[in-house]
């Protein structure tokens, strides 16, 4: 081995050892394209696995972008041979899932390699996954983040260990790379692919660093080095945001078809976070988001999917919805995580999960978009008078739910009258259910959603009063506002559901039947 040989092995142990990379006895496997950079790992971490006590496989994974790229995989199957190891194939076409997702052809194919590596490593019982990235590609990926901007995290770059997933290489340059292949007569592969200038990272490895070069020699160490600072100060106010979360966080959890808990929804308390510093809000909003993503597979299962970047105005909006008087604000992020406050309580979930209004005791389940105002108007001008049905029930479509009305025969009547008039326990009431005179129901009965200027007598109250008013004195979220249905018996409210019915038809000693109305 020739000496330039010698130090950029070295230089990959010193990687290894300072990072802690490796242990003795570990299972690696490496993820090896055919290209220069993948070829040389492979090759040096053969070389060194007895001074690690490393058994190594291999892994190569066919995108089928390019037509010759199933002789880059028989190139590897080749390798493997050579080197007596075992070795890991699958392909997939990276363009089809990409328009099956609506991703882009790069992510595309992130997410099938990454699975197949997780599944080839899990077959192998490798404890890491080794990946050839370098120091150019920690340059381009700095300049891309600082292009489409991104929290410290976010630019600090390509991490040298990532969970299972480690980068020997991360401090070597392409250069040193391509120096080590042809000191050592390493075969490699050539994917023109690379040489697109119309795929972003492309354009800034071919267009722009090669000038930032010219400025600065050591440029791509510069970048680096600037890069550790960043990471090191994004770790400790990290390490405080998630002291935070884990202090002033309530979870939510669902079950799975499997029947296993997922994380569906954050809460916090808005008094926790009116004081706190904006630069730990952001990180909160980050680790809120990065747990609901990582409990809940958005996207075909996939474990490597790139979890949804924090704007600075997604940034700005969740400090304005934090900090402002107003008791309702919402918004949401690349339509997949929804963020809103109701008075006092801030809650992060998943978009889908907006379906759902959890209101007093009562699952309200509703089929429009979230923060979206329903008009809806249905009348029933008559019960169902059938001989074998004694309820009326009218759809309301636009909700995905029925209301329901039927009057209470006698000793129904009474046992309902005895427990609301505390002559007997008091009566148990959903809020999805009401109890009324039935002597006063005047037809028609109409079920609709609320509209400006609409006035009721809520029960105990001496007056009417404003349902918007009662609205905001009760604390009803905004979002429940726009969809409760508001009954009314001819011209009148009789029942704000899942609040409180008008004092105009409340049972009293001198009730003979009762009725009642419930939505479901």
């Amino acid at each position: 081995m020739d000496k330039f040989s010698s130090f950029f092995l070295s230089k990959l142990i010193k990687t290894v050892k300072d990072s802690g990379l490796l242990t003795w006895g570990d299972r690696i496997l490496i993820a090896v394209s055919g290209g220069v950079d993948s070829t040389v790992l492979l090759y040096s971490l053969y070389e060194l696995r007895h001074y690690f006590g490393i058994t190594l496989a291999c892994a190569s994974f066919d995108h089928k972008i390019r037509p010759s790229s199933h002789e880059d995989i028989l190139f590897v199957s080749g390798l493997c041979k050579k080197f007596s190891l075992p070795f890991y194939t699958e392909q997939a076409d990276a363009r089809d899932y990409a328009k099956k997702l609506k991703l882009n052809l790069e992510e595309s194919a992130r997410i099938l390699r990454y699975n197949f590596l997780m599944k080839s490593a899990i077959d192998f019982g490798a404890e890491k996954i080794a990946t050839a990235h370098h120091l150019d590609d920690f340059a381009e990926n700095f300049i891309m983040r600082l292009t489409v901007g991104g929290g410290g995290s976010a630019i600090a770059g390509i991490p040298v260990k990532n969970n299972i997933i480690i980068r020997p290489l991360i401090r070597h340059a392409k250069q040193e790379i391509i120096n080590f292949a042809r000191g050592n007569s390493i075969r490699f592969k050539e994917d023109y692919t690379n040489y697109d200038k119309k795929i972003f990272r492309n354009f800034i490895r071919l267009n722009i660093i090669p000038q930032l070069k010219k400025h600065n020699k050591s440029f791509l160490k510069t970048v680096y080095n600037t890069a550790e600072i960043l990471r090191s100060d994004d770790e400790f106010i990290n390490a405080a945001a998630k002291d935070l979360f884990d202090k002033s966080s309530k979870l939510f959890f669902s079950k799975t078809a499997g029947n296993e808990p997922l994380l569906s929804q954050i809460v916090f308390n808005r008094k926790d976070l009116i004081n706190v510093h904006r630069s730990l809000l952001y990180r909160l909003l980050k680790i809120s988001i990065l747990s609901l993503c990582q409990s809940r597979d958005i996207v075909d299962k996939s474990k490597f999917l790139k979890k949804p970047i924090v704007s600075y105005s997604n940034f700005e909006t969740f400090v304005e919805l934090v900090k402002s008087e107003k008791p309702n604000i919402y918004f949401n992020i690349k339509h997949l995580i929804s963020v809103r406050r109701e008075y006092d309580n801030i809650f992060i979930e998943h978009f889908s999960l907006n379906n759902k209004l959890a209101f007093k005791s009562f699952n309200f389940n509703f089929t429009a978009a979230f923060g979206k105002e329903i008009k809806y108007k249905y009348k029933l001008n008559e019960l169902d008078k059938t001989k074998y049905k004694d309820i009326s029930n009218i759809e309301i479509k636009e909700l995905g739910r029925s209301f329901f009305i039927k009057q209470l025969k006698e000793r129904e009547t009474l046992r309902i009258k005895a427990g609301i008039l505390k002559l007997k326990k008091n009566v148990s009431v959903p809020a999805n259910v009401a109890y009324f005179d039935f002597e006063k129901l005047k037809f028609p009965v109409t079920i609709r959603a609320f509209e400006e200027g609409d006035r009721f007598i809520p029960l105990g109250a001496g007056g009417h009063k404003k349902v918007k008013s009662y609205f905001i004195d009760k604390k009803v979220p905004m979002k429940a506002r726009k969809i409760l249905p508001i009954i009314l018996f001819k011209d009148e409210i009789a029942w704000v559901s899942f609040n409180s019915i008008s004092e105009t038809i409340k049972i009293t000693e001198f009730t003979k039947y009762a009725g009642i109305m419930f939505i479901k």
